[in-house]
């Protein structure tokens, strides 16, 4: 072991929390496994460099790093999500939303809008990346019937909820994470809705700018969904993928009006070519071997073009089992799906949901070869072809949502009613303070399993792992900028800088400073980071630490430029056909105007 100085191990926690923030940022790696090697090193690290207090004891030991599993905050956030889940499940607002639809069944507009609305309101109770599964294949149902495609409404989808969940303290994992900060650190606890007057205020504005904005083509592109491009004006019956075989005679060609030589009775969608996908006109297209056609086609036509020996079926399909009246539609990989992380082939995704994936799309980019050799991940969109049944049990599953929806009856109501009495009795108890709030979620997830609204497997299934190991590495890094001081010597830099400035400037600054940091880190890890720095700066400028708290609570919830930024981002990137720069035009004018309504309201509501 050896002993440092306290400034070394301040410019050493810098270093380790800069490295970690750009460490997470890495894409092609897995939260999990991002966040197991930074609690790793944390605990050899201290273990070789320990930080003594006076009486020789290590105060960042194991036990003080892995404290994050047993924190209420994270026990009550995970809870919260099986709840969530539970009303997923069940559907339990199937019927709610049915009789809206047929309230309105002509304006499909004005419901889209009253969707959004429901959804900022729900989203203050129930964790908002449940109810954005949920109203992803709502809002496709109803955009079905339009000239409009998906692409327009989901990101307003995320961001109306990411804006309904800083109104509450359970709205969202981030608010819970700072509350139990401020209750660790100056022994001060936030109630259920001390901050919901300056959060609805936001929320309201931002929720306008999102329906008004989303119309122009400046700030949100409109890009059609995959399944509908290649659907589109098409009466065929089965689609597939046929690939150009090594000696067939088609390789070398090109089209004639618009035609391939000895495909003139086939329509052809897509052309895959390595990991580039050509959609028609093909005019300057020359055929290669292996290039993969998504072809629009009969039974019977297959069958011929099969029996010249010019192309093969990319799956491998037997002949029995073309069979006619087959369907292509999108899934999304749920964040709970036990697909995530694993490949395609390793699940066996055709023997085990009775279809085939057709391709993959991660983020706007659409994949078809080698596709099976990817671990999934979540907000993963698969292209799925199957018979009209297999479609509609993929409903059933909880690893897949199908990105279709149908205004029929809920399955079982007397589960579905129960899922909500429990949801909202938990919120009662909690907001009432009649229980604390951690009692009240693990008593809601015991009722959840007691009266069969979930069973076992489903409530572990609805963990999710990726959130679980952020948070506790979270506040592991929270923990040593704590307690190496190096909170306090951040908080009287920033404080030098703008020596001088009221209070008021010192706190929006923060705020500007927090709501761009937390666009390209996790905001639960950016809210557990600056939760320190957040109490020394109140402590310094003699302001209340609950009001620095709620500051923190609302920049860290401006999550709005990046699809990295917020999981339910990431989640409507793939089925929206998302590019990182759509996130940008659309997300920093609400920013701004986040920024603007808490400069306005903040100082009038806490009196600053």
């Amino acid at each position: 072991m050896f002993n440092l100085s306290n400034e070394v191990f301040i410019y050493l926690s810098l270093v380790i929390v800069i490295l970690s923030m750009i460490f997470y940022a890495v894409e092609n790696l897995s939260i999990v496994f991002k966040s197991v090697v930074i609690l790793t090193f944390l605990l050899i690290f201290f273990s070789i460099f320990p930080f003594f207090d006076e009486s020789g004891r290590n105060l960042l030991n194991p036990q003080a790093i892995l404290k994050g599993f047993s924190n209420t905050s994270l026990i009550t956030v995970l809870c919260l999500l099986i709840l969530g889940q539970g009303v997923v499940q069940t559907r339990a607002l199937d019927n709610a939303l049915s009789s809206l639809l047929r309230l309105f069944p002509e304006n499909h507009n004005l419901v889209i809008i009253l969707c959004l609305l429901l959804v900022l309101v729900l989203s203050a109770f129930i964790n908002n990346t449940p109810v954005v599964i949920i109203f992803i294949p709502i809002l496709q149902g109803i955009i079905k019937n339009t000239n409009s495609s998906l692409g327009k409404f989901l990101m307003p989808l995320s961001y109306v909820a990411i804006l309904g969940g800083m109104t509450t303290l359970i709205g969202s994992s981030t608010n819970l994470l700072v509350s139990d900060s401020l209750k660790t650190y100056s022994d001060i606890s936030l109630g259920f809705f001390d901050f919901t007057v300056a959060g609805s205020i936001i929320a309201f504005s931002g929720f306008i700018y999102v329906i008004v904005f989303s119309r122009f083509k400046l700030f949100l592109t409109d890009r059609s969904p995959t399944a509908n491009e290649l659907l589109d004006n098409t009466n065929n019956n089965f689609i597939t993928q046929i690939v150009i075989n090594e000696n067939s005679d088609l390789i070398g060609k090109t089209t004639t009006e618009g035609k391939f030589p000895g495909l003139e009775k086939i329509k052809i969608l897509m052309i895959q070519r390595g990991e580039h996908a050509e959609h028609g006109p093909f005019e300057s297209i020359v055929l290669e071997k292996g290039d993969i056609l998504v072809v629009s086609i009969s039974r019977e036509q297959l069958t011929e073009i099969l029996g010249k020996k010019i192309v093969s079926i990319e799956h491998n399909l037997k002949d029995e089992e073309l069979i006619d009246d087959q369907l292509i539609t999108e899934a999304m990989v749920t964040p709970s799906s036990s697909l995530v992380g694993n490949t395609i082939e390793n699940v066996s995704f055709r023997y085990r949901y009775n279809c085939l994936v057709i391709g993959l799309q991660r983020k706007s980019k659409i994949i078809t070869k080698k596709m099976g050799e990817l671990p999934l991940e979540p907000g993963d969109t698969l292209l799925i072809q199957g018979n009209p049944n297999v479609i509609k049990n993929l409903r059933n599953q909880s690893d897949l949502l199908p990105m279709e929806w149908a205004t029929s009856e809920i399955q079982n109501k007397e589960i579905a009613n129960k899922s909500l009495i429990i949801f909202l009795s938990v919120v009662s108890l909690g907001a009432l303070e009649i229980l604390p709030l951690v009692v009240a979620a693990l008593l809601g997830v015991v009722s959840i399993i007691f009266f069969k609204v979930l069973n076992i497997r489903q409530v572990i299934r609805s963990i999710d792992n990726s959130l679980l190991l952020l948070i506790v590495s979270s506040l592991a890094l929270g923990q040593v900028i704590q307690v190496t001081g190096t909170a306090n010597f951040l908080s009287e830099l920033l404080l030098q800088l703008l020596d001088g400035s009221l209070p008021l400037t010192v706190i929006l600054c923060f705020y500007i400073l927090v709501s761009i940091t937390t666009n390209f880190i996790s905001n639960n890890a950016c809210a557990v980071l600056f939760a320190p720095i957040a109490i020394d700066i109140a402590e310094k400028l003699s302001v209340d630490p609950k009001t620095m708290a709620i500051a923190l609570i609302f920049a860290v919830n401006t999550s709005f430029l990046t699809p990295l930024a917020y999981q339910t981002n990431l989640l409507v990137m793939g089925p929206g056909h998302y590019k990182f720069i759509d996130y940008v035009k659309f997300g920093l004018p609400l920013t701004v105007l986040c920024w603007i309504i808490f400069y306005i309201t903040f100082p009038i509501l806490y009196q600053l």
